[in-house]
């Protein structure tokens, strides 16, 4: 079952959900190409926020949409 949010499918990635309410801009990247998402938001998790994946997605959705 996909849920459902603001009539747009939530996804998935890394044990977290991306909405496109929260995260436009991740939201986006991931439905175009996921793999490369996913890579980078585990080297920021890593690199900066100790494996977090979530804190990783927000500094990168806040980057993005202020960079």
């Amino acid at each position: 079952m996909i849920k459902m949010k603001n009539n747009k499918p939530i996804i998935e990635m890394l044990g977290e959900s991306l909405d496109y309410q929260n995260f436009p801009k991740l939201y986006q990247w991931a439905n175009e190409n996921p793999e490369t998402l996913e890579t980078q938001l585990k080297s920021i998790a890593n690199a900066w926020h100790e494996g977090d994946i979530r804190s990783a997605m927000q500094a990168l959705e806040s980057d993005l949409e202020h960079g």
